[in-house]
């Protein structure tokens, strides 16, 4: 995130200077050849001196003179442009890493704080839910709803969670997986939320795949979970050793939709459960892995595409 707003703030800088060096210099080019081409022409008394051969060769002469001069200016604004376009470019990196140094700290102390928070609280809720099951009090309804809350609240503290650590700089986690067998383990996980959906899976995974497999099986999680509460009997899943697509038959997203899909808290559905994490997580999980992760439609299913 941070290195996208420094290097917008060094496209603007050099965006500007471009412009400014650009105006300037064809200004002083132009003023120059036109002064040289307004020179005033040689005498007649000194042309008397000269043969017609001879004329026409000092004419042509400075001419020439002129040319190279022109050249030889063009060359030395280019080489003076590029040169403060680069000195230009250094400085807006310097200024721009000072600028943004305090809010990137800022920014990682209020993750570290969320992370801290996320993590005390998963103590309390895990005590209220063992106490819950303990009790083993049946047919109340009023248990039953504080079980529904504690399970929501443990659900949006992970996600809060995961979502502090996906901007946090981790180890890279890089290793070779293979990814059918991941991927086989990760949707039996799924079947009992999937009995009445038809899962239509296209596995074009050939050996071992070197991938950061903790993060990938939290966007695969998050994208299937997603595809399961969006759609209304159809899900499809293709994967290859570098991509990954999760489709589902459920409504379709409209492009001013699809702007605000992986926004924070952002929900096509208002009346869906969760509060619109998943997605964002999934995103920053992506991002931080170099990977990108898009929303599209094609022959009517919503599809999520993982390129890793």
């Amino acid at each position: 995130m941070f290195r996208k707003l420094r290097n917008k703030l060094i496209l603007i800088n050099l965006g500007i200077t471009t412009a400014v060096v650009v105006v300037a210099f064809t200004a002083v080019y132009l003023f120059s050849t036109h002064s040289a081409s307004q020179r005033p022409p040689i005498p007649e008394n000194e042309i008397n001196f000269f043969t017609d051969d001879i004329e026409n060769i000092v004419r042509i002469s400075l001419n020439n003179e002129k040319q190279l001069a022109a050249r030889d200016l063009l060359m030395l604004l280019t080489m003076s442009g590029l040169a403060i376009e680069l000195a230009v470019a250094l400085v807006s990196y310097f200024l721009a890493e000072m600028a943004i140094k305090p809010v990137r700290e800022a920014y990682d102390s209020q993750k570290v704080f969320i992370a801290n928070a996320s993590h005390e609280i998963k103590t309390p809720l895990a005590a209220i839910s063992a106490n819950l099951e303990a009790a083993d009090i049946q047919g109340n309804k009023w248990i039953s709803n504080v079980e529904k809350e504690v399970i929501k609240l443990s659900t949006l503290n992970n996600e809060l969670l995961s979502l502090a650590r996906s901007d946090l700089v981790v180890e890279s986690g890089i290793r070779e997986v293979d990814l059918n067998e991941i991927v086989e383990g990760l949707l039996d996980s799924f079947e009992s939320r999937m009995r009445r959906i038809k899962l239509t899976v296209n596995n074009g995974v050939h050996g071992k795949t070197k991938i950061a497999a903790e993060d990938f099986t939290q966007i695969f999680n998050i994208l299937m979970d997603n595809a399961i509460k969006y759609c209304n009997e159809k899900i499809n899943v293709k994967i290859t050793n570098h991509e990954l697509m999760i489709g589902n038959d459920g409504t379709i997203i409209t492009e001013q939709e699809k702007k605000h899909i992986f926004d924070r808290f952002y929900q096509v559905d208002k009346s869906a459960e969760g509060v619109g994490l998943g997605l964002s997580i999934a995103k920053s999980l992506a991002e931080r892995r170099g990977w990108s992760l898009s929303a599209g439609t094609n022959n009517g299913m919503t599809e999520f595409i993982l390129k890793f």
